[in-house]
């Protein structure tokens, strides 16, 4: 069975997002099990029925933000180019593709919350969700490896636990930028990240 693609209008791509960024917003102050339908259209200042013309549930919206959330990372996180002449070193193309993968998730700070959410939400539907969503982070990260390996960029390594490693420590950075009064540049963050993650695989 095909998926038929839905091409939304302008007005109607603006005010869905308008509902995304209003629940964004929702889901980090209120965490999933405390946000409502009714606190969503509130903060976006729609109607019920507005509401359920683009979503059917709270469920639907929040599935919504993590599926959008993934498309952005994969649009910043792509196959280092070893076959243009005039590509920049891989290493500058490695450096580049992170900040602009962490740029866009510790400048969305309600976004941010939310993925920090993971492990500590009570709700089964929305842990669940949350733990789809790092597995393809995992998976996104242990492909780029398997491509350093074959461009030689990267000594042997073994991608799977080097993928879940280096989650965790994005995690924590991610958390530690956001909480913190005085964060530093994430320029500063993905050199450090590279240094203390990447020195010891880098061929």
């Amino acid at each position: 069975m095909s998926s038929q693609v839905v091409v939304l209008d302008p007005q109607k791509r603006e005010r869905r997002r308008q509902i995304l960024e209003a629940a964004k917003h929702v889901f980090a102050e209120a965490g999933y099990h405390g946000a409502s339908i009714h606190a969503i259209i509130d903060r976006a200042d729609i109607a019920r029925g507005t509401f359920y013309l683009y979503f059917e549930s709270k469920s639907a919206v929040f599935s919504s933000i993590l599926d959008e959330a993934m498309e952005q990372l994969r649009r910043h996180m792509h196959r280092i180019d070893v076959v243009t002449a005039d590509a920049p070193p891989p290493q500058v193309q490695l450096r580049a593709q992170v900040i602009a993968a962490l740029e866009y998730v510790v400048k969305d700070r309600s976004l941010a919350m939310l993925l920090l959410s993971a492990g500590h939400t009570p709700d089964a539907e929305a842990a669940e969700r949350l733990d789809q969503f790092f597995n393809e982070v995992r998976d996104l990260l242990r492909r780029a490896f398997e491509s350093g390996q074959e461009i030689k960029l990267l000594r042997k390594v073994q991608p799977e636990l080097l993928a879940a490693a280096m989650l965790g420590m994005i995690r924590g950075v991610v958390e530690h930028i956001i909480t913190d009064p005085d964060p530093p540049t994430v320029e500063a963050v993905v050199d450090e990240i590279l240094l203390v993650a990447l020195r010891g695989v880098l061929a």
